[in-house]
């Protein structure tokens, strides 16, 4: 006769996508549904919500079958062992690495400031599906590139930025000498025809690609369409599948961005992905519980975390000072009470006070050998500084959305030959770019969003070959609107509340001092 299984004991079995909780009763479904419980967003609108019949939450795990998503695996167990359970895992071990142990992958020597780089591909290689939170300027890339090199089996980099895609692209070709396949921007793998006529999509060992792209490929066919598209989108919904089933490693970059549905519902088709590196410098930001657990579900936990401090006191970042400018004239038509958009127009768009000093401080910059990036949100901001730039004799060049690779490479690569000395550019700065140091930001576009504050920041903290290792970094009060204040305060939080940050944020009112920071020498 069988030995009952205790009820204390709960058995997790697991792939590289799903988790099924094996023979479990009700209360061990209810435990680990709680676990995974998250409040749905707008459910405050709902009848049924409103009327008391619903408490506004829903869960990850399907109850009838005891399934949930794998990344959540470590987080059931660590909870379920709270609660005094024993939790048995049963899962295939890793497939091996077929890399050697440790690769080079480009033309610089072993640096023991970057330890953490080959730690993350140790910790990733002992639990298979990771999120590496790395601060900017961290080198996410390259620990993209020495995890490839050491897992060696056929691998997507996935992206929702064009320009993120083809750099990752040109880094690895020129660093690992590997041709690279592209699944986005209109291309989608080689076709090889069989000598029946079928055609059939292949990858390269290495692949990057457009999150945007696969999930209009995995779009289901809509029952309203003619049969002939009906069957179009269901093959090439078949034929997509079958390609993502196909890779065995994939790296999500700035991965904040799975909390969307577009990487959950790609990452759902990569059965045979038992490797997962999630590589983002803010996991679990977001404001929706969803959208912050979807993460953890596509990627699992997160499995290590080095922080801006870490990387400022080894000198990989430069060690950065906060300024935030007092203004003193209230726009015309400004008020306290003036509607956002109105506000943002009016109080920093328009704002001739605020540009004003904008444009002084990139003069002063630039008279002291300093070369700055004025980061903006509104297109309207940025040609209007500009146009002040360009009059005052400053050479300056301005990058947005609109412009295409090749112009924003030819901007970016004016800025680190001192052909230009300020670089303008929209939100397309925020993520990867990979900009040169600077020595000012300059924070002219306002906004409250902590993910992007962090990512601005950390586009100008890259360590400094000539001269002290600092950047300077310039900020705004916005005091005479309701909202542009509140967001004003929400910056200044970010910063204060950051260590390796807020070390350095100057009086208010009180300027950079460029003589005791070693960027102008003092008189004789």
């Amino acid at each position: 006769m069988a030995t009952p299984v205790s009820k204390n004991i709960i058995t997790i079995a697991n792939n590289a996508v799903t988790a099924k909780l094996i023979d479990p009763d009700r209360d061990t479904k209810l435990v680990v549904q709680s676990i995974l419980s998250y409040a749905v967003s707008g459910c405050e609108h709902a009848t049924a919500f409103k009327q008391g019949r619903w408490d506004g939450r829903s869960s990850f795990l399907d109850f009838k079958l005891g399934t949930f998503p794998a990344g959540f695996v470590h987080l059931v167990t660590a909870h379920l062992q709270r609660r005094g359970f024993q939790v048995r895992r049963v899962q295939k071990p890793l497939p091996a690495p077929l890399g050697v142990v440790n690769p080079v992958v480009d033309k610089f020597s072993e640096d023991p400031r970057y330890d953490y780089q080959r730690d993350t591909v140790a910790k990733l290689l002992k639990h298979g599906q990771i999120i590496a939170q790395v601060a900017t300027g961290g080198g996410k890339s390259r620990i993209a590139k020495i995890a490839f090199a050491r897992i060696n089996r056929p691998t997507l980099f996935l992206t929702t930025r064009s320009i993120l895609m083809y750099q990752m692209k040109k880094s690895f070709e020129q660093d690992l000498g590997i041709e690279v396949g592209v699944l986005g921007d209109g291309q989608f793998g080689k076709v090889i025809k069989s000598a029946d006529g079928s055609e059939q999509r292949v990858i390269k060992k290495m692949n990057v690609g457009m999150v945007q792209t696969l999930v209009s490929r995995l779009a289901e066919p809509c029952p309203d369409d003619d049969v002939e598209v009906r069957n179009h989108q269901a093959a090439i919904r078949h034929q997509t599948i079958n390609l993502l089933s196909k890779f065995e490693f994939i790296v999500l970059e700035e991965a904040h961005e799975a909390a969307g549905n577009g990487y959950y519902e790609i990452l759902r088709h990569c059965k045979n992905a038992h490797y997962r590196l999630a590589l983002t410098a803010t996991p679990f930001m977001k404001d929706d519980e969803e959208a912050n657990m979807r993460l953890m579900a596509s990627s699992g936990p997160i499995g290590i975390k080095i922080t801006e401090k870490l990387l400022i006191d080894r000198g990989i970042l430069a060690r950065p000072y906060f300024k935030t400018i007092l203004l003193k004239n209230r726009p015309k038509n400004l008020y306290r009470s003036t509607p956002w958009q109105s506000a943002v127009r009016l109080g920093i768009v328009d704002n001739e006070e605020r540009n004003a000093v904008i444009l002084a401080e990139c003069s002063r910059a630039t008279r002291v050998g300093l070369s700055v990036m004025l980061l903006v949100q509104q297109v309207a901001h940025g040609r209007n500084l500009k146009d002040q730039l360009d009059a005052a004799g400053v050479r300056c060049a301005l990058i947005m959305g609109e412009n295409d690779q090749k112009e924003r490479e030819i901007a970016i690569g004016q800025l680190k030959d001192g052909k230009i000395d300020v670089l303008i550019g929209s939100t397309i700065l925020d993520v990867g770019v990979d900009v040169p140091a600077v020595g000012m930001i300059i924070l002219a576009g306002g906004g409250k969003a902590e993910v992007a504050m962090r990512q601005r920041i950390g586009r100008g903290l890259r360590a400094k070959k000539n001269g002290p290792n600092v950047a300077l970094i310039v900020d705004f009060d916005d005091p005479f609107n309701n909202h542009l204040k509140k967001h004003a305060l929400q910056r200044q939080a970010y910063i204060a509340e950051t260590e390796g940050f807020n070390e350095n944020i100057l009086a208010p009112g009180a300027d950079f001092d460029m003589i005791a920071l070693g960027i102008v020498k003092k008189a004789a």
